[in-house]
């Protein structure tokens, strides 16, 4: 009686007596303490070639060596004076260390409560401000790279009916940029608003001169012919302190209670947010 053969293992069929430093064909080994395939791992290369070899580049053929001209030990004098530089900068944390210590904010303070800084005399002359306990929110924020605070008011109409729909608030913020100069940015950031129109709102951005160092109001309105003025945004900058006053108003006005005119609400703006600018100086 013959003795059949074994059976022979297929193709990458586990060994029955493995060898520990045995991997089975393209398999990357394991690292210690669970660590990921370094950046020297066998990789395929794009459009299918052949990935790179795995070390440094070979080592120069033996033969006699040249000197080395003294215009290389220079250069190599100064990115070692280079290295040392950053590295005393990283040290100190006086590059990228988000603390503001390069941050021009034009002499305005943070302040937690922009609430205490908008207290919106203009607009109270055309408005009482809403004494509900939810009609006026604020909170500040302090973060390496940006500090900012927001200050929310409600207004009423005192000619307003007690039923009256119509809803006005005014809404601040304030942000003191700490690691990037907004100026490259504000006129973009504000001008872009117009191509945000459609056909029953449109947004038009002016410049406005001598408040901080450049300034835009933003004029929304809705309607058909778009003529009904929705809202208004005072937007400035002084140096990396940046600060916007928003007015908006919703609703129909009954008959009592008339819109203040675009001319009016503009100059509002203007003045509450110049005091709001002293009053972070302060």
């Amino acid at each position: 009686m013959s003795i059949p053969n074994p059976p022979q293992p297929g193709p990458y069929q586990p060994n029955p007596n493995p060898n520990p430093y045995q991997q089975p064909p393209g398999a990357v080994p394991p690292q210690p303490y669970g660590q990921q395939p370094g950046p020297y791992a066998q990789q395929p290369g794009p459009y299918g070639q052949p990935p790179a070899p795995v070390g440094g580049p070979p080592a120069p053929p033996a033969g006699p060596r040249r000197p080395t001209p003294g215009w290389a030990w220079g250069l190599g004098g100064v990115v070692v004076a280079s290295a040392l530089w950053a590295g005393a900068l990283f040290a100190t944390g006086n590059l990228g260390s988000g603390d503001g210590g390069d941050a021009d904010f034009a002499g305005h303070q943070y302040t937690k409560n922009l609430c205490d800084a908008t207290k919106l005399e203009a607009f109270q002359k055309e408005y009482t401000l809403d004494t509900d306990s939810t009609a006026t929110t604020h909170y500040g924020s302090r973060q390496k790279g940006l500090d900012q605070s927001y200050c929310s008011h409600k207004l009423k109409d005192p000619a307003a009916a007690a039923d009256s729909y119509a809803s006005t608030y005014v809404y601040s913020t304030a942000r003191w940029h700490k690691t990037t100069d907004p100026a490259g940015e504000f006129a973009s950031e504000w001008k872009a608003f117009e191509d945000q129109s459609q056909k029953t709102y449109g947004y038009t951005t002016k410049a406005v001169s001598g408040i901080g160092d450049e300034a835009y109001l933003v004029t929304e309105k809705s309607g058909t012919d778009k003529d009904s003025l929705t809202s208004m945004t005072l937007a400035v900058r002084a140096g990396w302190f940046t600060i916007q006053m928003h007015w908006s108003s919703y609703g129909a006005p009954d008959d009592k209670a008339a819109q203040p005119k675009e001319a009016e609400v503009r100059k509002m703006l203007e003045t509450d947010t110049r005091t709001a600018m002293e009053s972070l100086k302060k």
